[in-house]
């Protein structure tokens, strides 16, 4: 099995039972946990990474400021939300379950997002209220009654909302044409590599805005395959992201790297395995262009395992960073971990360079589990777009089956499938990055397994051109 790069530019109080759950008809809970093939929530650890999960993805609280909170803090901050953002009364709320509470945080942050109402007129609802605008607004995009839409769960409905609002809003993202043709004398390329002939594995970008000569408008970090089991992290500098030239060696027993700038400097965070079948997350940081390209960092962290006891941790993309350097900041990464059986999703924050907090992503994965991906949910990469943070993901359909990879955009914890056409019909798509190079300009790379895959795009990479 062969895994090949695509590249692509384009322009553009505690929870309920399991079986209370399960038996929910008029919207009371969100999750229908036998459904998407999730154990109970028994324990407070999972249940406060639930909490932080919506409370993240709908944009209520950032990761800074909650990811030390108790279950008990973040209940409260839930209710004292909902009332600040509802007609809804404190003792109405705090009669409500932690389930209960979310769910009407999720249907309230899709009603603001779609646009369905104003943040003034939801001021005006009540609970019952936020359901029954939703109910209306899904019936008059889908193809689906009142009476119908009545008999669903809460959850579903709000899955149901972003099943319309995402390909109705961000076209642009969902529906990409390999095969469409171009009068500009170079619109892709595949088997993309580097100058010294080597596959440019799972590629990441970044615009570097530096003056000067002999520096380099774009950087790619990317691996390399140097025996069965194990990759380098590699770094290139482009100056048309067509062409490649090898700069140096970040490190070696490393890959799936992820960079950004910051400030002046330039941050990497990738997946290390010093230890054969042991993964961690590490992170370096340059002060500066001239220390990136001769791999002296001035800070390296090794972050320790800590969601799961196989301690398989890795993939890492760098959500977002504040202050002037890792060692006087915070750091958001998303990145997966390996649970026995298949990959599933985490985040966590490092925060003044020292101490790393992690917790299950577990909208993302709820979500993603009921679209029937029963593979590995892996590599992703988020990026703004319009005062909204997407999200490109990888999923897998089957187990173990490399051709059933697919890219979803994802916004809020919520997907949809990104259509991608090629020449040849390629079907199987995994490891998405995104980097905006100009207004509405954007450098997309993809990995494209052999399974799948015709064997003419499925040995290299391919840029895409397109202009909206």
């Amino acid at each position: 099995m062969k895994l090949i790069t695509f590249l692509l530019l384009i322009n553009f109080t505690n929870l309920q039972s399991h079986e209370a759950l399960d038996n929910d008809v008029k919207g009371s809970s969100i999750f229908s946990y036998s459904e998407i093939e999730l154990h109970k929530i028994t324990d407070r650890k999972s249940e406060k990474d639930l909490l932080i999960s919506i409370l993240i993805h709908s944009k209520w609280s950032n990761f800074n400021s909650i990811i030390k909170l108790s279950t008990t803090d973040l209940r409260a901050l839930l209710i004292s939300e909902l009332n600040i953002r509802t007609n809804e009364k404190i003792n109405v709320l705090s009669s409500k379950t932690n389930i209960e509470l979310t769910t009407f945080c999720l249907v309230y942050t899709f009603l603001k997002t779609a646009t369905v109402r104003t943040e003034s007129k939801l001021q005006e609802m009540f609970l019952t209220d936020l359901r029954n605008t939703l109910i209306i607004e899904n019936e008059k995009h889908l193809n689906k009654t009142i009476n119908t839409l009545q008999t669903l769960t809460t959850k579903k409905l709000v899955q149901l909302g972003y099943s319309w609002y995402l390909p109705k809003t961000y076209n642009y993202f969902i529906n990409f044409n390999l095969s469409q043709r171009s009068t500009k004398p170079l619109r892709s390329k595949f088997k993309l590599k580097d100058d010294l002939g080597r596959r440019m594995n799972v590629i990441k970008i970044v615009k570097t805005n530096e003056n000067g000569p002999h520096k380099y408008p774009y950087l790619g970090l990317y691996h390399i395959r140097v025996s069965e089991d194990d990759f380098n992290l590699q770094l290139a500098g482009s100056n048309d992201l067509f062409n490649w030239n090898f700069i140096t060696e970040i490190d070696y027993n490393a890959h799936q790297g992820d960079i950004v700038k910051w400030n002046d400097g330039y941050l990497i965070a990738y997946e290390e395995d010093k230890t054969q079948g042991v993964n961690n997350i590490a992170l370096k940081y340059y002060m500066d262009y001239d220390s990136l390209i001769s791999n002296h960092s001035t800070y390296d962290k090794h972050l320790n395992t800590s969601i799961h006891r196989f301690g398989v941790e890795g993939t890492p993309d760098i959500r977002n960073f504040s202050g002037e350097s890792p060692t006087n900041g915070n750091i958001q990464i998303g990145f997966h971990y390996y649970d026995g059986t298949i990959d599933k999703l985490a985040m966590g924050v490092l925060q003044n360079g020292e101490t790393w907090t992690a917790c299950k992503d577990a909208l993302s994965e709820i979500n993603l589990r009921a679209m029937n991906f029963k593979g590995n949910i892996g590599s992703r990469k988020g990026f703004q777009y319009q005062d909204e943070l997407l999200t490109l993901q990888e999923a897998r359909f089957v187990k173990g089956d490399w051709s059933t990879w697919k890219i979803m955009l994802g916004l809020n914890g919520y997907y949809t499938e990104v259509l991608i056409s090629t020449p040849k019909g390629s079907k199987s798509f995994a490891n998405p990055s995104i980097t905006e190079i100009d207004t509405n300009k954007y450098a997309i790379s993809l990995f494209l397994p052999t399974e799948g895959n015709h064997f003419r795009e499925n040995n290299g990479g391919v840029i895409f051109l397109n202009n909206k």
